[in-house]
């Protein structure tokens, strides 16, 4: 998801939590043998660790002291600051870093300033802001601190337990999801998640009872401006190294439909891809490719990786019409293409 840095709010985490946050920035920054000093006495630092420097010539390796204070609504004096200082003294690392979820007063930085003259390790501060900045450059964890409202939770959870156990998220929490999150906060790989995991679902309504209801397919329009905004007019990004080398492993739609000669009211065709289906087992990987209209004639191509990041690339047709469908990244045969001219009966009304 997109968030900027009005979306972190430092007053939600208790000190534990801020230093837990500070703690799994360092491990994005690439730090190593961290160690995080909870509970008891901290001799001077909530975490230690080292960093490396890579030159041509050598590497430089560096000790790190970090001192995580969480104040809310006031600054944070000089005395607070004194044992670390001495700490420091006393241990000699190469960088003492203070991360402040506020600010220091004006006392402590006129203080700080005064000692660093007289110091060989060098005194960083990273206040509330600056700490903000950095953060929003890994959503990651601004998602896991910071979202309270239950259906971003929602959402994180099932996109968790897709990509530790794969399972797929029900017809009801998507469209939950739809209906209650600020739909621009989604980004690209966001929205290839939530549409292959709703058409996913198709598949399942002929086996639910009626009682269940019917499948609907407009919940997903609300989506589709966001999708225009990150969708290319032009080709099917990461698609590009995979359309001369894979392998249907199934699907559903309006072209599995036609491939049956039935007619079909169906506005979208859902694949699950064998990618380098010709290569070793590490080499392959799963797709999923689909193709959708709406009620404007307008039509998207999506493609996403089963992969973490749930690589996902769109490309947008403003006029969707017979020709179209020989533009596809699939590459439908002409044979085919007439077929679903003649039983798609809904793919080519336009309102």
């Amino acid at each position: 998801m997109v968030y900027t840095t009005d979306d972190i709010e430092f007053a939600k985490l208790s000190p534990k939590d801020f230093e837990r946050l500070c703690f799994e920035l360092l491990l994005k920054y690439g730090y190593r043998n961290l160690i995080w000093r909870q509970g008891g006495a901290d001799n001077g630092r909530d975490i230690e660790g080292y960093f490396e420097f890579i030159n041509p010539i050598n590497i430089r390796k560096t000790k790190w002291f970090f001192e995580c204070k969480h104040y809310t609504k006031k600054g944070v004096p000089p005395d607070q600051l004194n044992s670390k200082i001495a700490w420091a003294d006393a241990e000699q690392p190469s960088f003492l870093v203070l991360f402040v979820s506020s600010y220091i007063t004006t006392a402590s930085r006129t203080w700080l300033e005064k000692l660093q003259k007289t110091k060989q390790y060098k005194i960083l501060i990273l206040e509330g802001d600056e700490i903000k900045r950095r953060l929003i450059q890994f959503p990651d964890l601004v998602e896991r601190f910071f979202a309270s409202d239950r259906f971003e939770q929602l959402f994180l959870q099932i996109k968790n337990h897709w990509l530790r156990h794969r399972i797929d998220p029900s017809y009801e929490s998507i469209i939950a999801i739809i209906e209650n999150i600020d739909l621009s906060r989604f980004d690209l790989n966001d929205l290839g998640f939530i549409l292959m995991s709703f058409h996913r679902n198709y598949r399942l309504f002929d086996l639910r009872n009626i009682d269940y209801g019917d499948f609907f397919y407009e919940a997903i329009f609300p989506l589709l401006p966001y999708l225009i905004k990150f969708s290319s007019n032009k080709e099917l990004r990461n698609f590009e190294e995979y359309k001369t080398d894979f392998e249907y492993l199934g699907g559903v739609g309006v072209f599995d439909k036609a491939e049956d000669y039935e007619e079909s009211a169906l506005t979208f065709q859902f694949y699950e891809l064998h990618l380098h289906y010709n290569e070793s087992r590490d080499k392959w990987k799963i797709g999923y490719y689909l193709f959708l209209k709406d009620d404007c004639n307008q039509a998207f191509e999506l493609f996403s990786l089963d992969d973490s990041d749930f690589d996902t690339s769109s490309k947008f047709y403003s006029k969707f019409s017979f020709d179209t469908l020989t533009e596809l990244a699939v590459n439908l045969s002409d044979e085919f293409c007439e077929k679903i001219s003649k039983f798609g009966i809904k793919l080519f009304e336009v309102d």
